[in-house]
Parts: structure tokens; C-alpha cells; sequence
């Protein structure tokens, strides 16, 4: 006897589900820890990365989908900008995409604490005369989008996570898709 085998792997929810574990750690251990700071960036990138993956496994679902045959996948995976791939899909579910509005808006910081992160870059201040010590902190200022360590606290990883949460069950419940890993056995 011989079978045809067909899988999917999808993995949104359990980068979702590890934010969250991530988050509720943090906060569990003594605000003194050193690890409160990995804790919640971690969780914080990984709501992002949720958002992502999920996106991406909902625009795979549609590509094989009757109600979705105007999509194109292809076109779709083409795409290098996170924003071009969530916008391509918004037409299709019915879903303006606008970073000026949440939950987009909150995406969008989102992105850009994603990029501070991944893609973290020394600087320097140049050599300043102050009248007092407290003066320095202005100095960073301009400088304050490479850093994403400043926004790393409680209330901002809930805020990502929250906002994840949010987004995910917009696009499912927009698309009527929940794509799950499985995996299925026909026997020929």
C-alpha cells in the first residue's frame, strides 16, 4: 500500500506563545535581576516576529485558497518590506493598512524597535562644553532611535504583545484563517 503525504508548517503561535512566556517572566523575577532586561526584549521581539509569521503563514494559506485566487503569492513573497507584504494582503481581507492608526501605528513602533534591535549600531557624541553634568542626556537625544534599550520595560513588552495579540485576530478574523502546522496521510 502506498500513501501521499502533505504537510504545512506554521509556527506563529508558538513564537506568540513564547513572547508571552517571556513577558510573564520578567515580570515574575525581582525587578534587581539581571535577567528582567533579556526577559522583555526578547518577549518584545518576539511579538514582533509573531506578527510577521503569521502574516506570512496567513498570505501561504491564501495562495491555495478559492476565495483568495486573486492573490498573488508569488508577487507576495517578492517582497522585502514588511509593510509591501501587509499590504498586499489588507485588499484582500478587507483591511486598510494605516501606520497613522492602531493598531498599525503601534506596528509600526513596533518595526522600528525590531530594526534598533537587529541591527544595533555604535555612535559617538562628539566632544560637548556643558555647564552641568545633567546636560548629557539632550546630547543622546538625536540619537534615541538606535536606542532600543531605553523602551525596554513592562509596560512596553505587555504593550507589544498586546498589540501582536491584537493584530493576529484582526487577520483571522478578517481572512477566516487560522493556519496551523499539520500534516495529513491519503491512502492511494
Amino acid at each position: 500500500m502506498s500513501y501521499e503525504y502533505y504537510a504545512e508548517n506554521h509556527d506563529w503561535d508558538l513564537t506568540l506563545r513564547a513572547s508571552w512566556n517571556l513577558v510573564m517572566a520578567g515580570q515574575a523575577v525581582k525587578e534587581k535581576s539581571e535577567f528582567v532586561f533579556s526577559f522583555f526584549t526578547g518577549g518584545m521581539l518576539l511579538s514582533f516576529c509573531a506578527i510577521e509569521s503569521f502574516i506570512n503563514s496567513t498570505a501561504f494559506v491564501m495562495s491555495g485558497h478559492e476565495r483568495y485566487s486573486g492573490f498573488n503569492y508569488g508577487k507576495y513573497v517578492r517582497q522585502s518590506s514588511f509593510w509591501n507584504r501587509f499590504k498586499m494582503l489588507g485588499p484582500h481581507l478587507g483591511i486598510k493598512v494605516d501606520t497613522s492608526r492602531e493598531p498599525f501605528r503601534m506596528v509600526e513602533e513596533m518595526r522600528v524597535w525590531r530594526n534598533a534591535l537587529v541591527h544595533s549600531s555604535p555612535y559617538s557624541v562628539e566632544p560637548t562644553k556643558l555647564q552641568h553634568t545633567n546636560d548629557s542626556r539632550i546630547l543622546h537625544d538625536r540619537f534615541r532611535s538606535k536606542e532600543y534599550a531605553r523602551d525596554v520595560t513592562v509596560t512596553r513588552a505587555k504593550s507589544f504583545y498586546e498589540c501582536a495579540y491584537q493584530v493576529i485576530e484582526l487577520v483571522k478574523n478578517a481572512s477566516g484563517l487560522e493556519p496551523r502546522a499539520m500534516c495529513s496521510y491519503k491512502v492511494l
